[in-house]
């Protein structure tokens, strides 16, 4: 389990509550509001809004002065350029800090919501599209694993060892389409499916599993948690900066 997974036990039993009285487009919809609301109003409280409205505000004088310039004098233009540049970048240097902060539960929510709502399992007994790398690795699926995945089943795949003869068999409990071995990286961001064992000679498997779709209606790629989370996301900050008058 990486460090934005650590949430992920708190997200899916409070899922697990509203799916008894709220379906998966609902459920989506109401962690963008969640999400929103924690990142904008620690935001608020992690960026010293007193200084950054000021700022803002010089900012805004410099850049009137740049467009009532009218040109004739280079040195009087640069002068005014440096001026708008200064508080831009104090600007950022002010925001950038608690922005990156208050981003951090709105990354963990969306590493657990692509593996909740990402993918799903096929049914038992439909085959699934299997690619490795290498891509001359041989690999078998000798069964399915339903623990855990309602109606749908992931495939079980033998891998072959180090040695000659040595197989390891490969059961993601979870829809997660791609499993490889162990990264640097998966300290940060874990894979609920599993890794493959370090000594094999195939580091990565790829299922074709099928998309989730949490509406109905319109293109397929509109069909998944992301346009309607992101959506909801963007329009919900949105309303709550403006609503908390957050600069």
């Amino acid at each position: 389990m990486g460090i934005l997974d650590w949430p992920a036990p708190a997200f899916g039993a409070l899922d697990t509550l509203m799916a008894n009285a709220v379906g998966p487009f609902g459920r989506v919809l109401i962690w963008a509001l969640i999400c929103a609301v924690i990142s904008m109003l620690l935001y608020k409280w992690l960026s010293p809004q007193t200084r950054i409205k000021a700022i803002k505000e010089r900012l805004k004088e410099a850049r009137k002065a740049m467009a009532e310039d009218d040109g004739e004098d280079f040195a009087e233009g640069m002068k005014l350029a440096k001026a708008q540049l200064a508080q831009s970048l104090k600007l950022v240097g002010f925001v950038i800090g608690p922005a990156v902060v208050a981003s951090l539960p709105a990354l963990a929510l969306i590493v657990w919501l692509d593996g909740q709502y990402g993918y799903s399992c096929p049914p038992p007994g439909q085959q699934v599209s299997i690619t490795t790398q290498p891509e001359n690795a041989t690999i078998e699926q000798v069964g399915i694993n339903p623990t855990g995945l309602e109606d749908g089943a992931c495939p079980v795949v033998q891998v072959p060892g180090a040695n000659d003869g040595e197989t390891y068999l490969v059961a993601p409990a979870v829809a997660i389409p791609v499993i490889h071995q162990k990264q640097w990286w998966n300290f940060i961001i874990g894979n609920p499916a599993g890794y493959l064992p370090d000594d094999s000679p195939v580091t990565q498997l790829r299922f074709e599993l099928p998309t989730q779709q949490i509406i109905s209606a319109g293109p397929d790629w509109a069909r998944g948690w992301e346009l309607t989370f992101f959506l909801a996301l963007v329009l919900g900050s949105l309303a709550i900066k403006k609503g908390f008058r957050i600069e």
